[in-house]
């Protein structure tokens, strides 16, 4: 009987301590399973535009968070909310992050990569921009429907989204919030 309520108090005192643990740090604990899952890194080709160079790109980057927004040249919402993502990645460009725009449309094939080019400078993009031509970024980070814009840590979690029109307040307010959910939940 004695060991029952040894036990007993130990499973008690531990639950206690956990839940007091969780109460002062105000985030996951070891018994908490609340992180976002992970994505495992997934290839896509970035085309040459202003702030963008040619060649293969891995989300996650390895060094640095990811501000993804999914778009379509053909989107009214993408286009609207473009000016105000490009205004975001200005105030934020002392911030460890990269910005990234990436389309699934069927670039090569129904739509040039010039019209891509185009509608991403004519709308202030200045940063890399790729085209998912197999949507598997687009599968993994729920990319549609269009403007999608998610906060994504090295590991692949992601820790904000957005999905339609923003005011540049609005994207600067939750990509921010977003960085530093992030360091507090993985620096710990």
């Amino acid at each position: 009987m004695r060991r029952r309520e040894l036990v007993a108090g130990l499973l008690g005192g531990g639950l206690l301590l956990g839940g007091g643990a969780v109460a002062l740090t105000d985030g996951p604990s070891l018994f908490d399973d609340d992180l976002p899952e992970g994505n495992d890194p997934i290839e896509i080709e970035a085309i040459e535009a202003r702030g963008s160079e040619a060649g293969t790109r891995t989300v996650p980057d390895d060094e640095e968070a990811t501000v993804l927004t999914f778009f379509a040249t053909t989107c009214e919402s993408c286009a609207e909310k473009m000016p105000n993502l490009a205004e975001a990645a200005t105030t934020l460009e002392a911030e460890p992050i990269n910005f990234v725009s990436v389309t699934a449309e069927p670039v090569g094939d129904n739509v040039p990569e010039s019209a891509v080019v185009e509608w991403f400078e004519d709308h202030g993009g200045d940063w890399t921009v790729a085209h998912d031509s197999g949507s598997e970024l687009s599968v993994a980070y729920d990319g549609i429907p269009y403007p999608k814009t998610a906060v994504v840590d090295t590991a692949g979690r992601v820790w904000w989204e957005h999905t339609g029109t923003a005011t540049t307040d609005e994207l600067v307010s939750g990509i921010e919030g977003a960085l530093e959910d992030a360091a507090e939940h993985t620096d710990a």
